[in-house]
């Protein structure tokens, strides 16, 4: 028998055994909402993680939503989801972890993912922590850099390290010689006019002020709190063969390494 044909096999035994262990999940699920289901590993992508909290973040509204905790097998669901797009998170016993990934929802579906928790080094893992802190204390979290800077149209080119940016976001731009806020009014992603950038890509915007190559930008937390695991313990990383993700707008699969492309 083929690697592959048993891996298919495991992962459809154990959606089934997951699903089953959940009785009153179609009960509780409101018509028009969509439902995120799968499995916590360790490092290795089979020991199951009990006890953990998968976090979804709807990208475009902030919205958080709570998984119920993993049971035994390391499953876990997290119900009435709006339609939409959505980042990760894990909460476990031994320290918060985030994806890179993202997951597309929609209504009346089910998705299915299952997510490895691996550890950064320590060290680095101290020193994120240090600046989470520090972050927190400005009401402000860092989200890329700016890699070109055009003087005559007042233009910033910024990769974006972590997160995302979207139109409506208070940002600050801050260097050896510059720091500056502004709200984000309207931002270009690949040549196009776009709503949001995400992590990976890049952003083009009009600054008020001029700028360095370098300079970190920043999104001024709404009410003062910084999006959640600034500094996670590790990466939620998604388990090969494991994911089933719907599609977005453009009917675009999403894929585990390039964030989905987003209407503007």
């Amino acid at each position: 028998m083929c690697r592959g044909f048993k891996t298919v096999v495991f992962w459809g035994f154990a959606f089934l055994l997951a699903l089953t262990a959940w009785p009153s999940s179609l009960a509780s699920q409101t018509a028009g909402k969509g439902r995120l289901v799968g499995f916590v590993f360790g490092e290795d992508g089979s020991t199951p993680v009990v006890g953990a909290v998968v976090v979804a973040r709807n990208v475009s509204t902030g919205v958080l939503v709570e998984s119920s905790r993993t049971n035994d097998v390391g499953a876990f669901k997290v119900e009435n989801l709006d339609a939409g797009i959505y980042s990760l998170g894990v909460s476990s016993a031994l320290g918060s972890y985030n994806s890179q990934d993202l997951v597309g929802i929609k209504p009346d579906e089910t998705a299915k993912i299952s997510l490895a928790l691996n550890t950064y080094d320590r060290d680095a893992v101290e020193a994120a922590r240090a600046v989470a802190r520090e972050e927190k204390q400005r009401g402000e979290s860092r989200v890329g850099k700016v890699v070109s800077y055009a003087p005559a149209s007042k233009e910033a080119q910024v990769v974006i390290e972590r997160g995302l940016i979207q139109v409506g976001d208070r940002i600050r731009v801050r260097g050896g010689a510059t720091d500056f806020s502004q709200d984000l009014k309207a931002l270009r992603v690949g040549g196009t006019r776009a709503k949001m950038c995400l992590t990976g890509q890049q952003a083009l915007f009009t600054v008020v002020r001029p700028c360095a190559v370098g300079d970190a930008v920043y999104v001024v937390c709404k009410r003062g709190v910084p999006p959640l695991f600034l500094a996670p313990l590790g990466l939620a990383a998604i388990v090969a063969g494991s994911v089933s993700l719907v599609t977005i707008e453009e009917e675009e699969p999403v894929s585990p390494t390039k964030p989905p492309r987003i209407k503007g």
